[in-house]
């Protein structure tokens, strides 16, 4: 039986890491996200199972998987939390010279160098005590973050996502090609060419269907894999080194160009990718997020 002294001298810290270990369902990456140590975990979650008398979680591996208890309470202490942290944000008037908190952004790892420094860049002067953190994009957990506060904003292609969660297009991309100078002399390549072709694609996924590839099943086309890599610089190295091509939106092929590379024209047209900012519907009338959303959509868009 739960006690309700116990519960109202409850640590409020304690149901931090709770809200983190449910949403991370590991130990390790729960101690990263808010610095202390796993072991400090452990010991918030043995004096939480006490508190509220379950045993919140139970160990799967490296997983901790919550309890039946766990999954029905959560819902709702994300909400207090969230709940929270904003009106504690809210508190005061806003003012983008003075302020001085840390935004989180999450940014899928290829579009990070083409969108953080532009973010950093714009609001070097109108919020210059403003801080920026750039975190990995994790699509399954998305909604969740957004909602309890730990991330701000997320920046990534195109998603079927639905309210609360809302989101606006940045910018759009057309794919191109991209191969290494000596293996393609030509400007272009012909649709039999390219089919015919061994190709690279890029994916942190270990097997599923990459983003140009969902456009190609639109059109009934085919193409043979070479080689699957997690990053674009290994894809890079590899165009370097073999006659392979890489498909790919052109504002990140533009970003990796050197003088080794070459960016080739789609020998048949595809439709463009877009890149969206996303966040949460509690955030609308937050005055620091309303301006932080405003600035960030007009200047990202300027973003080819």
């Amino acid at each position: 039986m739960i006690n309700l002294k116990t519960i109202a001298q409850l640590d409020l810290n304690l149901l931090k890491v709770l809200e983190a270990l449910y949403q991370h369902e590991n130990m390790t990456r729960t101690a990263e996200q808010l610095n202390i140590t796993p072991s400090a975990v452990s010991h918030s979650i043995k004096r939480l199972r006490e508190a509220l008398d379950d045993p919140l979680f139970t160990r799967q591996g490296a997983k901790m998987q919550p309890t039946p208890v766990c999954q029905r309470v959560m819902p709702d202490i994300i909400k207090t939390l969230s709940q929270l942290r904003r009106s504690l944000q809210s508190l005061g008037i806003f003012d983008p010279q003075t302020a001085c908190q840390t935004l989180k952004l999450a940014i899928h790892d290829a579009l990070e160098p083409l969108f953080f420094p532009a973010i950093l860049g714009v609001f070097q002067q109108s919020a210059p005590n403003l801080n920026f953190h750039s975190v990995k994009l994790e699509r399954e957990s998305l909604p969740m973050q957004l909602e309890s506060g730990q991330i701000d904003f997320a920046i990534d292609i195109a998603r079927p996502l639905s309210s609360p969660i809302e989101h606006n297009c940045i910018t759009k991309s057309a794919f191109c090609c991209l191969g290494g100078k000596r293996f393609f002399l030509e400007p272009e390549i012909n649709t039999k060419d390219y089919g015919q072709l061994n190709h690279v694609t890029v994916s942190n996924r270990p097997t599923g269907k990459v983003l140009e590839d969902l456009a190609f099943a639109k059109l009934g086309f085919n193409r043979a894999i070479k080689a699957r890599c997690q990053s674009y610089p290994t894809a890079v190295q590899l165009l370097k080194q073999q006659k392979t091509i890489l498909t790919l939106p052109l504002s990140i092929a533009t970003s990796l160009l050197d003088s080794e590379l070459k960016i080739m024209p789609m020998p048949f047209e595809v439709p463009s990718v877009e890149t969206h900012l996303y966040w949460h519907a509690q955030t609308q009338s937050d005055s620091l997020h309303s301006w932080l959303r405003t600035t960030l959509l007009a200047s990202l868009k300027n973003i080819s």
